[in-house]
């Protein structure tokens, strides 16, 4: 018999023994029963539904068009509800039972959990080179230390960000994964394994592709035959092209933005081709089901996803360990910590819906909140989880006894980023954290991009440990990705290469060359130099008109333009590139041509001037405008390899 089989018979034996549990359990009184049903927070069961409905009825209609909630407790779904419409033109009313939303990275939770569903099949060991399963050949990595398959569910195996080519508008253009999971779509590693958490959709791709090959079934299929089925989970489907599916079809949500006057903006149909990172969707009651299923240890549950509970409890212990109760990993679940209640969570963002699943094994207590909307962020998911799970509860003191010398003030970069391709001109506008050490055991910090840029103040709890001094939520807390904790992780002299959230994404130290704050600014002067200098270049030459003309005029008029055409046709590639997410990335070489070209005339240009500046001739005023435009043009030059605009050959 199967491992599948046996654990199909044990749990009709189950089954029946729990009904003897149940029975036993109603003969124990009323006090026993009032003890157990309350939420993490002590909220009563039957008061579950007015809290969600408050924070329902101030976030509908304003912050989504709609959105749909499951709870679940002690093996059973107590509350499942739908608010608002799923399409506005039609007026189609949301329900928790019938209504499709992408749950985004969400979907992650089900590779992870097929991936522990093969671990314990013996087909796949977590420690082992991911290069075992997938072959030697497949991807080209940067170092010598092995991926190893728990690097994936960490998010430590080291690629950077990729963007090119991760969804398509063109359902029939998807990339299979087995052509995905290759050296020609891969991200490049630039972190070595295990050393630092870089969110990665490509990673969890990898995981999909092992499952894909030792489960020999399509990723997809495995996903619907092992844990779909098993689970009753009738209206969900990982594939991303599902037009093959008439129930998906019918009752799937459309996805909406928030519009600039007001109300919503229907949003253009995609389809992701890091399906198994993302390509999920469901029902609210279907995600209940799925929680139910990953918090059912004593195997007494309607549904299960292992055929003993104590895998499930191996894969919500940690994985990757932080210092006290700081955020971590537990095997692809990002664990937190707050009024003492340990909390396994994952949102989930498309580019049309947004969503959160959160469980409290310990009280066998969980949470999915889905919306369709993009990039949700006031709220509407944190606020039912602060009443019902935990409540956000921060107040560090500075702890005695801690003697550090090393200053932590400085800028610090998100380790999500794309850095070897002209890509990472995305990453000029602001972002990351800046650290002001205040020398007395607290910091603040600043996270670069958030509205006002309002300091959180840290209170150092452990040498190189802080945590928030408030308990107000940050806006990063609000999306789900906690800023609870900050770790410096320092080199040998005392120089902090890394800052831990444990959650997400870290933070990296860059050289002064690769500082975003720098580089803008260099930036904005050599356009306001090239600008300024091309205006009076102009008002010059129409005040002279009627004189003889001059060499060194065309030499000044020539490297600015030059300057103003590249950095326009940089603003157009990336417009480009972010309007469009499906093209693959060698589309945008000739913009990288152009811009060389372009580069060359500056040079040429500067080194005419150059010579140029000793000839007595020429006005003084003139020979400041030149010199500015010299510093200007190299300064250009060198933003525009430092952010490999001009390496054409590369893409």
């Amino acid at each position: 018999m199967s491992i599948r089989g046996w654990q199909k018979s044990v749990k009709r034996g189950v089954k029946t023994l729990s009904l003897w549990a149940v029975l036993i359990s109603l003969l124990c009184g009323n006090a026993i029963m009032a003890l157990a049903a309350t939420t993490p927070t002590g909220v009563a069961l039957e008061d579950i539904e007015s809290i969600v409905d408050g924070v329902m009825s101030e976030k509908i209609g304003t912050i989504a068009p709609g959105a749909s909630v499951v709870i679940v407790k002690d093996g059973e779904i107590i509350f499942c509800k739908g608010y608002g419409v799923s399409d506005i033109d039609a007026g189609t009313l949301v329900t928790g039972t019938e209504t499709i939303f992408e749950i985004g990275s969400i979907a992650k939770l089900f590779t992870w959990t097929a991936l522990m569903q093969l671990v314990e099949e013996g087909k796949v060991n977590l420690q082992d080179d991911i290069r075992e399963y997938i072959g030697y050949d497949r991807l080209d990595l940067a170092f010598e230390k092995p991926i190893r398959v728990v690097d994936l569910m960490n998010h430590t195996a080291g690629f950077e960000e990729n963007i090119s080519e991760m969804m398509t508008f063109d359902k029939e253009k998807l990339i299979p994964l087995e052509d995905w999971i290759s050296r020609n779509h891969q991200p490049k590693q630039v972190y070595e394994p295990g050393s630092t958490i870089a969110y990665s959709n490509f990673g969890t791709s990898i995981a999909g592709y092992i499952v894909q090959l030792q489960s020999g079934m399509k990723w997809e299929d495995y996903f619907q035959e092992y844990i779909f089925a098993p689970l009753d989970m009738n209206m969900s489907t990982a594939y991303s092209n599902y037009y093959h599916l008439p129930h998906i079809l019918e009752n799937k949500s459309k996805g909406y933005d928030t519009a600039d006057g007001g109300g919503f903006e229907l949003l253009s149909e995609n389809y992701i081709t890091d399906g198994p990172a993302g390509s999920i969707m469901a029902t609210a009651e279907d995600m209940g089901r799925f929680m139910i299923a990953h918090m059912n240890y004593d195997e007494t549950a309607q549904y299960s996803l292992f055929a003993s509970g104590d895998t499930a409890r191996e894969m919500h212990r940690d994985s990757l360990v932080t210092p006290g109760n700081m955020p971590a990993n537990a095997h692809g679940f990002w664990t937190r910590e707050e009024s003492g209640v340990r909390l396994l969570e994952h949102g989930g963002n498309t580019t049309n819906f947004t969503a959160l699943l959160s469980m409290v094994p310990e009280e066998n207590f969980g949470i999915c909140v889905l919306t369709n909307v993009n990039g949700e962020s006031d709220g509407m998911r944190t606020d039912i989880l602060a009443a019902l799970s935990a409540e956000f509860n921060h107040e560090a003191k500075v702890s005695t006894g801690i003697n550090r010398s090393v200053d932590l003030s400085g800028a610090y970069a998100a380790a999500r980023t794309i850095k070897s391709s002209f890509l990472s001109i995305i990453y000029l506008l602001p972002e990351g954290l800046t650290v002001k050490d205040l020398g007395n055991g607290e910091i603040d910090v600043i996270i670069e991009g958030t509205p006002g840029r309002v300091p959180l103040r840290y209170a150092e709890t452990e040498p190189y440990v802080f945590e928030r001094t408030e308990s107000v939520p940050s806006a990063m807390d609000k999306v789900g990705a906690s800023m609870t904790h900050l770790q410096f992780i320092v080199d040998d002299s005392g120089a902090v290469q890394i800052v831990r959230t444990g959650n997400i994404v870290d933070y990296t130290s860059l050289p002064l060359h690769k500082n975003a704050a720098l580089n803008r600014s260099i930036v904005i002067f050599c356009v306001a130099v090239f600008a300024l200098s091309l205006v009076y270049g102009i008002i010059v030459r129409i005040m002279t008109r009627k004189k003889e003309k001059s060499e060194k005029c065309k030499s000044g008029m020539l490297l600015p333009a030059f300057g103003l055409l590249s950095f326009v046709n940089a603003i157009i590639s990336l417009t480009r590139v972010q309007s469009d997410f499906s093209a693959p990335i060698s589309n945008y070489r000739i913009h990288l041509i152009a811009n060389l070209l372009f580069a060359v005339g500056m040079a040429v240009s500067a080194v005419f001037m150059a010579r140029a500046l000793p000839n007595k001739e020429v006005a003084k005023k003139d020979k400041a405008v030149n010199v500015l435009l010299i510093i200007g043009g190299v300064l250009f030059i060198f933003w525009l390899c430092n952010y490999h605009l001009l390496a054409f050959w590369t893409i």
